[in-house]
């Protein structure tokens, strides 16, 4: 073939090819078209699910039968403590002649295993609570059961201890005062566990007593172990007045006169610092101690005779 022919043929099929690639060329701004980005939506926030709240289980049956014989074996404790006249807790003094501390104390025994089963059925907080209360107004009448009767057996040996250095028995009346001794000691430890350990509040959980006769009683109680203690020191005192009495009369006998007039004038000290003592505590006696009101007043009349008697021997040797 001729070259010249073969170059002639070949033109358009070149044109053709360059042409096609020039029109796609970045170099022609024109040519060139803007590609907007495609928007990206926003995702929907996932919505957080409602706590659904957890209902509250029904009450147990069990338990609320359990709790109404708690109630009623309380209620009855109460009765018996008061002797059944009413449930007047402070109608129980320490100068109460019949008080059945051992019954008392075996009906709240019987409530105490009940307590323990109604608190294993209980389900609900109200009715765990009126548990707890249950166990409160227990416990209380337990400590108050034990410091009653120590009250009333240190009212018992005061009374007699007055009586026996009334009578001279001065060795009788010395164990009668360290029994109230004793006594006045032993209240302690329960009066500590009402005052501290325990809720008034709870008391409402009976109909037989409320918040204020709970705190009435302790406070009742609390005035009598004052008052209790008190009188058993001043007891021992004028035992020994009067122990010194007798002495200055032996020296007398002796006719050791003036030693008698200085044991005679020492007893009338004691004895007269008794009275003024006693004066004084039963102007302002502690509330709702009224139970100790008669003994302290024969024994301050007891400090006064002696004190005279101390003074006449006195008077006659000095």
């Amino acid at each position: 073939m001729d070259r010249r022919t073969f170059l002639v043929s070949l033109t358009p099929l070149v044109a053709g090819c360059f042409g096609g690639r020039r029109s796609q060329s970045t170099d022609d701004p024109a040519a060139t078209d803007t590609v907007e980005p495609t928007p990206t939506a926003t995702p929907e926030p996932t919505a957080t699910p409602t706590a659904t709240a957890t209902p509250e289980p029904e009450a147990s049956a069990a338990a609320t039968e359990l709790i109404g014989s708690v109630q009623d074996q309380l209620t009855e404790a109460v009765y018996v403590y008061t002797g059944g006249v009413s449930g007047d807790l402070l109608s129980v003094t320490a100068d109460t002649e019949s008080f059945r501390a051992r019954e008392v104390l075996l009906r709240l025994g019987g409530v105490q295993r009940s307590l323990a089963e109604a608190e294993a059925e209980a389900t609900t907080d109200d009715q765990r609570a009126t548990v707890e209360s249950l166990d409160t107004v227990q416990r209380f009448l337990t400590q108050a059961t034990d410091a009653q009767s120590w009250l009333i057996d240190g009212h018992d040996a005061l009374s007699e201890a007055y009586n026996d250095i009334d009578d001279g028995d001065l060795d009788a009346a010395e164990t009668g005062i360290e029994t109230a001794e004793t006594a006045a000691e032993e209240v302690d430890d329960p009066m500590a566990i009402v005052r501290d350990e325990m809720n008034a509040a709870s008391a409402a959980v009976l109909d037989v007593m409320d918040e204020t006769e709970y705190e009435n009683k302790v406070s009742q109680l609390a005035s009598e172990a004052e008052a209790l203690s008190t009188l058993a020191g001043e007891a021992d005192e004028i035992r020994n007045g009067v122990s010194m009495i007798e002495r200055a009369r032996d020296e007398v006998v002796d006719d050791r006169t003036d030693r008698a007039a200085d044991t005679a004038d020492r007893a009338y000290g004691v004895l007269s610092d008794v009275e003024d003592r006693l004066d004084e505590l039963l102007d302002d006696l502690p509330g709702r101690a009224d139970a100790f009101e008669e003994i302290a007043d024969d024994m301050r009349y007891l400090a006064s005779r002696s004190a005279d008697d101390a003074d006449t021997i006195y008077e006659r040797y000095a």
